[in-house]
């Protein structure tokens, strides 16, 4: 009959936990320590319109939630050579820019993770809640024409420029 009693307590504890937003599982480790980001990291809706029309103008609007303050302003603090491409401003966009990334990103408490590239500004998708967040995703579907790259969440997240990840919505192209 102890067994089953021990059985229970830990059944119980675990319960327990998992409500209070905790769990037992390894792999939830990181997500106690502060690497988890939510599911929907909703865009502004005072995003500057100097913002929706620059960054876009090459490639889709990342959610200011997907890396922390710090990492923003290295950001744009390289933009004459960002990532190969000079994406400078008059300083007064910039500003604004910086701003609103800063101000937007506020909730993100994570460490900066540098590039691995020296020089280079860091990277959504070498951070580690991206990297485990696709784990599962082979680098030759990364690879297809399709996906293009890493860097095109929307490839696979249908609605990533309006902020939702949500794993149960992806769809990755063949």
């Amino acid at each position: 009959m102890k067994p089953i009693v021990a059985l229970s307590t830990v059944a119980g504890l675990t319960l327990a936990l998992t409500l209070a937003g905790f769990s037992l599982a390894d792999d939830d480790h990181h997500e106690r320590k502060g690497y988890k980001r939510p599911k929907r990291l909703s865009i502004p809706s005072d995003a500057p319109l100097v913002w929706k029309e620059e960054c876009a103008a090459c490639h889709m609007l990342y959610s200011p939630g997907l890396l922390p303050a710090d990492a923003w302003r290295e950001q744009m603090r390289t933009l004459s050579d960002h990532y190969g491409s000079n994406a400078s401003l008059d300083p007064a966009q910039e500003k604004e820019i910086l701003d609103f990334l800063v101000r937007a990103s506020a909730a993100n408490r994570l460490p900066v993770e540098p590039s691995p590239t020296t020089g280079e500004p860091p990277r959504i998708s070498q951070t580690r809640w991206f990297e485990r967040k696709h784990d599962e995703v082979s680098d030759a579907k990364f690879a297809r024409e399709s996906v293009g790259g890493r860097f095109n969440c929307v490839a696979c997240h249908r609605d990533a420029e309006r902020g939702d990840f949500d794993d149960d919505r992806v769809k990755i192209p063949r």
